[in-house]
Order: structure tokens, then sequence, then C-alpha cells
């Protein structure tokens, strides 16, 4: 068996022809590693000495002395804050209705005759405008032949008051000659008891008296029978005078006219149409009194309604945008709702436009923005929203130029103000400036801007070394 580190003859180039004298010599271990095991050894031994070389480099080198950079300066603007009395606008949404609508039903069967050319979707009616008739022809013959029947009775009733005014002469005359006959029958009745005339001149006074009173109560009672035919008529003749109404009426109804100033809309109406009585053929929507629905929180409400002025009647302002341009009217709030919206926990009220004519843009639907005036506030301060931070925090800078955070309590919010009651003196620098890094202790240079209405600043913040900082997202 071989002994390790022994070199034999011809295993190794480089000791070829010294086997012979080097035969029983003992190497080092690493000379008898072999080729691929040298190198490896040798990689290991340079990056040894490279990290050795490194780290004498680092530990030798020499210190450096840190420079202090400079504290940053924020660049923002400020207003001075000054107590005073404001009447903020509320800004609410809400949607325009109709404040009359109608749907448009005949009242009467039949085939469509003519459609007038706005009743269609969009169009635009005027009040006592013809929109649609329904053939008449039926309509004019019931007419016609109730008004015949009516003449008809009307001549039987004439009939009737003659024949009764002829009855109630007869009776007369019969009345007349019955109280010839009594006093005829007394004379008789006294010359009889005289011895006179005899007893059969007597009964014959007697059954002639009779006979008239016999007549005379025919005479009465075909008087009455008269009498009665003719009211009978003359209710006939009231019975067709109703009918006669009802089917002048229904020719009447062949025409469907505008009630009022309207938008039309769903219209289902054409020439050659059958419809019958009370299909919807349109629906209006007046054009005069347009209301914006809205909905006051709980709070608004009870503001409101505890003002001296009230809710009902109270002045507003009613905004329709359209892409760029803004179209404002004035209105009114009319009325108050007569139950609380449980889901919304919400007031609505109904804000009344002012007079408007068909040639206005406003529609029914559109989604408007109402501006009503809030209640007074007393001696509060107005900042801009961009001041208040999350509820109730604003950054005061101090005379040293440092930012120093104040609670305040915050009493009314518009969509560009804020109204603040506690919380700050008059004369306090407020920043209205939003940035990130915003906090107390900052340095900042102020840059104020004029009167307690200032609007909100727009430009961004900049330090010193004009530098913007991250700009803060709207809480």
């Amino acid at each position: 068996m071989e002994k390790p580190g022994t070199i034999h003859k011809g295993r190794h180039w480089a000791l070829r022809g010294w086997g012979d004298r080097l035969q029983g010599v003992r190497l080092p271990r690493w000379a008898a590693l072999g080729p691929r095991s040298k190198r490896v050894a040798a990689i290991a031994g340079v990056l040894l000495l490279g990290a050795s070389g490194f780290t004498l480099m680092v530990a030798s080198k020499p210190e450096v002395a840190r420079e202090d950079r400079p504290e940053r300066v924020w660049s923002v603007d400020a207003v001075n804050v000054a107590r005073a009395d404001h009447r903020p606008d509320m800004s609410l949404m809400g949607t325009l209705v109709a404040g009359r609508s109608a749907e448009l039903r005949p009242l009467v069967a039949g085939t469509v005759k003519a459609v007038s050319p706005s009743l269609r979707d969009g169009g635009l009616v005027k009040a006592g405008e013809t929109l649609l008739e329904i053939d008449p022809w039926d309509y004019e013959l019931n007419v016609r032949e109730t008004r015949a029947q009516l003449a008809e009775a009307k001549a039987r009733l004439d009939e009737l008051r003659a024949t009764a005014a002829a009855e109630r002469s007869r009776a007369e005359l019969a009345r007349q000659q019955m109280g010839l006959k009594e006093r005829e029958q007394e004379r008789t009745q006294a010359l009889y008891e005289k011895g006179t005339v005899s007893i059969a001149r007597l009964e014959q006074s007697q059954g002639a008296l009779a006979a008239e009173r016999q007549t005379l109560a025919a005479m009465e009672n075909g008087f009455q029978a008269g009498a009665a035919r003719v009211r009978q008529q003359e209710a006939i003749i009231d019975r067709l005078k109703a009918a006669l109404d009802r089917a002048e009426t229904d020719l009447a109804r062949t025409r469907l006219t505008a009630p009022f100033d309207a938008f039309v809309g769903q219209t289902r109406a054409e020439v050659g149409m059958r419809i019958s009585a009370g299909d919807r053929v349109a629906v209006l929507s007046g054009v005069e009194g347009l209301e914006a629905r809205v909905t006051l929180s709980t709070e608004a409400y009870g503001r409101l309604a505890a003002d001296g002025t009230g809710v009902v009647g109270r002045r507003a302002e009613v905004a329709w945008k359209l892409g760029e341009q803004r179209l404002t009217y004035p209105a009114t709030v009319e009325r108050v709702i007569d139950r609380i919206d449980t889901a919304t926990g919400g007031v609505t009220i109904f804000v009344r436009l002012e007079a408007q004519s068909l040639d206005q843009p406003l529609r029914p639907g559109a989604f408007v923005e109402v501006a009503l005036p809030d209640r007074t506030y007393v001696a509060v301060h107005r900042l801009p929203v961009t001041a208040v931070h999350g509820n109730d925090t604003v950054y005061v800078a101090n005379a040293e130029g440092r930012l120093e955070s104040a609670k305040v309590h915050v009493v009314a919010r518009t969509s560009d103000a804020v109204f603040i009651d506690k919380g700050l003196s008059d004369g306090a620098k407020v920043v209205t400036t939003r940035f990130q890094e915003i906090g107390p202790g900052l340095k900042v240079a102020v840059r104020e801007m004029p009167g307690t209405d200032a609007q909100v600043a727009t430009n961004p913040p900049r330090d010193n070394q004009d530098k913007a900082p991250v700009e803060e997202k709207s809480e």
C-alpha cells in the first residue's frame, strides 16, 4: 500500500527523471493534492488576501467632519382671524321635480283621428292646446239622437199640459153645475115641506144632485191624472237633458287639451290607434312650479326651525351646472314634507323656483344644488376649509415663526369655509396651507392673506431650498 506524501517515478511531470533520486523522501501534505484542489486553494487564498486588504483600507480611512444641515423652513399662507357675525349658506344637493304633473288619459273610447306634433317625448305644450282628437262620429250621432228624443218629449209635454188644462176646465164647470144642483135641491126640499111639490119632484132633484157630484168627482180625477202625466213627462225631459249633456260632454272629450303649460313625456298615441277610456297616452310635467326636493339633516332643520324666520318662506337659490356653465334661479322654501325619512333620518323640504317659461332649459329630474341661508352665528371666526385638519385642529404660527396646534370648536361648515367659536384668539395667524409634514414645532415663513375672508390658498408650500413637500390628501 502506498504511503501518502511519497512521490514515485512518473507521477508528476515536474519530477520526471528525478524519481530515483527522490525515492523515499517525504514531501509537504499540500504537495500531494491534485491539480483541481490546488486551484481551489489558490482562489481561496486570493480572496482572503483581498478581504484583508479591504479591511485594512477601511480601518485606515481618515475621519471627515460631518456638516450640519440647516433647518428646513416652510413657506405657508396664513390668515389673521377676527371675530365677526356670519350667516353662511348651506349647500344642499337635491332633485328637481315638477310642481304638478298629470297623466293624459282620454275619458272616451275611439279611434285616434289626429295627434298634435307637440305630443312627442320632449315636446312643449301650452295650456288649452289640442293634443289628440278621437273620431267624433259616434258621439255626434249620439248627440243628434238625444236632441231628437228631447224635442219629442217636449212636444209630448205640451200635449199633456193641454189635456190637463182641458180637464181642469171641465172639472171647474162640473163644480159650478153641482152648485146649481145643490141650490135647486134646497128649494125643492123647502117646497116639499110646504106641500107645494110632490115627493116625486123632490126625489128627482136629489137624483140630479147625486149625478152631478159623480160627474165632478170623475172630472177631478181626470184632472189629477193629467197633472201626474205632465210631471212624469217633465221628468223624462230632465233625464233626456242630462243624457244630452252627457252626449255633448263625451263629444267634447274626443279632443284632449293641455291643462297647463307643460313638458311632454311617455307618449303612446298614433293616428289610427284604437284607445279605450282611461288609457294613458302621455305624461305632462308642469313648467311653472318646478321644485327642488332636498333633504336637511335633523340638526340643520332644528337650527332653521329655531331661527326667528322659520323654514317655510325662507329665500334660497337653486343652481344647475351644465359643464362649465352654471345656471342659477331664485327660489323659496315652499313646504316641509309630512313625515321624517326613517331611512336617512332627515327632513325633506321643497324649494319652489320662481315662475319659469317653456324656453328655459331646466327639466324635472335634474340634479341641482340649493344654497339655503343658515342661521346667523354671532362673534365667530371664519376660516378656509383647508385650515382645519381632521375635525378640530388648526395650526397657528407663533411670534418665533413656529407652528403650534390648537383645538377648536367648529359650529358650521360650508363648501369653502368653516366657522369657529372656541379655541382661537383674535389676531392669531392660522395656517391655511396643507402639506403632509405639517405639525407642531415646524419652522415656517408666513405669507399673510389679506382680510379675514381670504380665500383658500392655491400655492403649494415651499421651503427656502425651493423643495415642495408632498401635498396631503383631502380628509
